[in-house]
């Protein structure tokens, strides 16, 4: 019996593979298998991958890291997932501590903190475990618990465990586009799950700002906010504080806006334009107000006017 698939979404990370994958199986644990899927790499990822003879390899034309996921989702025969990605490392007790966690409380999320690797040295930032509040620390609860606090839990979702049950009961798995994917796949693990369990330790090493990667680059190319938004607005239909989540989508829809690389700024502006028509037929009584953003705001003149616009309304729903 597999006690924990381990899913890793390889696509173009030659340097970094051998590390990730070192950390992975140098831990002493039992029962699991490393699915890597090789997203159609151009450099030297596949060849790395063949070396190591105890991982499952599967190969896949480039389509992103969501789908690359969803594939090793469907293939994979754990009770628990976890996912890495492959310019990232796990400490070394991370595995043994996830597992001795998951038996103790079996639940249907379980979170952990990850710390960032950037200028040479790891240390804490967006994602190490300091960042929940301490009343969450071993513990069971739901979305009946935290509230409002859903986005005090890091979004990511190479910081925690899934019960491979829960997935396929719920239907969960990443949207299909190439950045922002998880997002939706955080949304639905945290409403749906009936049980989740915080562990108090930075078990993942993420490393910040690698070249040529997705959340390098500073100007964008996608429309990605826009299509996290519709999504999610599908999931948190009938949720109470619905409103509190969606604003938080539709304010990274906003910003988007002046880091959109220059030719691509007319075609984000036309749909975030249907995105607001939508939304002000839809919700009346929010995102109202002076608020019309202009091919050329910048991010201060949209701060103001998204402060004018009567989001505060949403947020007291």
């Amino acid at each position: 019996m597999t006690k924990l698939s381990i899913i890793i979404p390889v696509y173009n990370t030659a340097p970094y593979l051998s590390e990730c994958l070192d950390s992975i199986l140098g831990q002493k644990v039992d029962s699991i298998e490393i699915i890597c899927v090789d997203d159609g790499s151009e450099d030297d990822s596949l060849e790395v991958l063949k070396r190591y003879k105890e991982i499952k390899i599967i190969q896949t034309v480039n389509q992103g890291s969501g789908i690359a996921r969803n594939t090793a989702l469907a293939a994979a025969k754990g009770d628990y997932i976890i996912f890495v990605d492959s310019d990232d490392w796990l400490a070394a007790d991370a595995l043994e501590t996830i597992l001795t966690a998951a038996a103790k409380f079996e639940p249907d999320v379980l979170i952990y903190g990850g710390l960032t690797y950037a200028n040479g040295r790891l240390r804490q930032g967006s994602y190490s475990v300091n960042k929940i509040p301490d009343k969450y620390y071993k513990r069971v609860f739901n979305k009946k618990d935290f509230k409002k606090d859903i986005f005090k839990f890091p979004s990511t979702a190479w910081t925690k465990l899934y019960k491979r049950e829960f997935l396929i009961k719920n239907g969960i798995r990443f949207q299909e586009i190439r950045v922002g994917q998880d997002q939706i796949f955080f949304i639905k693990t945290m409403l749906f799950a009936e049980a989740v369990t915080v562990l108090d330790k930075n078990l993942y090493c993420y490393r910040k700002r690698r070249p040529g990667s997705v959340t390098s680059a500073k100007k964008k190319t996608d429309f990605s906010p826009i299509y996290v938004f519709r999504e999610v607005e599908k999931v948190v239909e009938n949720y109470e504080y619905k409103y509190y989540i969606l604003n938080r989508y539709f304010k990274k829809a906003v910003f988007r806006l002046p880091k959109m690389r220059e030719d691509l700024k007319d075609a984000y502006l036309s749909e975030f334009s249907k995105l607001l028509v939508y939304l002000k037929q839809k919700y009346p009584s929010c995102w109202q107000g002076n608020f019309s953003p202009a091919r050329n705001s910048t991010y201060a003149g949209l701060k103001f006017k998204y402060i004018l616009a009567s989001i505060i309304h949403c947020l007291k729903n």
